[in-house]
């Protein structure tokens, strides 16, 4: 039987641990959604501190074109980020549909801070783009970097891309909650009430649809110190971690369909992380009969700890979608 030395099994546990990385580094760049299209960014590009005013460096382009008014598309983008200098750099992502001039019609935004102790740092939006008219429009995945400190912000794009999840998508098909561009909803130190989010009212499926489903994307960031960055200003604990509970719901008028849910999630982050972006999702069936309108809503709930903010538009966004 051949004899391992010490440093045989170190090396072979170096190598286990290399092959792991390498797996999770694979699952984190492969896209895990069908797209009918993609566009990616150039692997390994060097990130540097993004210039005042600027609203972040494109990073992939997906040209949708001769698109009619009212149409419609379902769009996801992902990253991974790594290797941030200094630590606890602010990492932004966004989704900016815009006409052949720049101006820009459709967004979604979100962000975290990268923290080396995380290692590779994933980051995914959606956004449901509606034409609002005929036309060819750019929609940019924007990567981008600011650092918290006076040494400009570096850090390694691993990957990155912007895909068309489902093609062209029937209008009557899809309705997005109201956007409130710049709103919050603030909870305080002292607030352990139920508060709804992303609402949709009153949705009628279009006849022949079998599926519903509503996507929502929340966006949260916690207040310390002066507050700001989403957070009202003002007087704050200097550090800590909030802990919350979100849960969706997907509810017909009819009573004789079931309400559908997510089940009740509970999540913490602390104030080095600061902002938290995450999906939740819901499908329900839709029988022969029909169950009649659908509402959709998200329940956000803080446990404890600091305060924080629900972001809405243009970071957090919901829609239903029936197929």
């Amino acid at each position: 039987m051949a004899r391992t030395t010490p440093g045989g099994r170190r090396a072979r546990r170096r190598a286990a641990a290399a092959l792991t990385a390498l797996v999770a580094v694979v699952a984190l760049a492969a896209p895990a959604w069908a797209y009918t299209e993609v566009a990616y960014a150039r692997r390994g590009t060097t990130m540097t501190e993004s210039p005042p005013g600027s609203i972040g460096s494109v990073r992939a382009t997906l040209v949708l074109e001769n698109l009619a008014a009212g149409d419609v598309r379902l769009l996801r983008a992902q990253s991974v980020t790594y290797r941030g200098t200094p630590d606890r750099n602010a990492l932004a992502q966004k989704i900016t549909c815009e006409k052949p001039d720049g101006t820009i019609v459709s967004e979604s935004w979100t962000g975290t801070n990268l923290l080396a102790v995380n290692g590779l740092q994933p980051l995914a939006q959606r956004l449901l783009f509606v034409a609002p008219a005929a036309g060819t429009y750019y929609c940019r995945e924007r990567i981008y970097v600011n650092s918290h400190y006076a040494q400009p912000a570096r850090a390694t794009l691993y990957s990155a891309f912007v895909g068309d999840v489902a093609g062209p998508v029937a209008a009557e098909k899809v309705i997005p909650a109201t956007p409130l561009r710049g709103a919050v909803v603030f909870f305080s130190g002292t607030d352990t009430t139920a508060h709804r989010v992303l609402p949709i009212s009153r949705y009628l499926p279009p006849a022949g649809a079998t599926r519903l489903q509503v996507r929502n994307d929340v966006f949260f960031t916690n207040c310390y110190g002066s507050g700001g960055a989403g957070c009202p200003r003002g007087s704050f604990p200097p550090s800590g971690k909030s802990t919350y509970t979100h849960q969706a719901f997907l509810v017909p008028s009819s009573p004789a369909c079931p309400v559908a849910s997510t089940t009740r999630v509970t999540r913490t982050f602390d104030y080095l992380l600061h902002h938290q972006g995450g999906s939740l999702d819901v499908v329900a069936p839709l029988p022969a009969g029909g169950c009649g309108s659908w509402s959709s809503y998200v329940v956000v709930r803080r446990v404890s700890g600091l305060p924080f903010v629900v972001q809405l538009y243009p970071y957090s966004q919901a829609f239903m979608y029936a197929s």
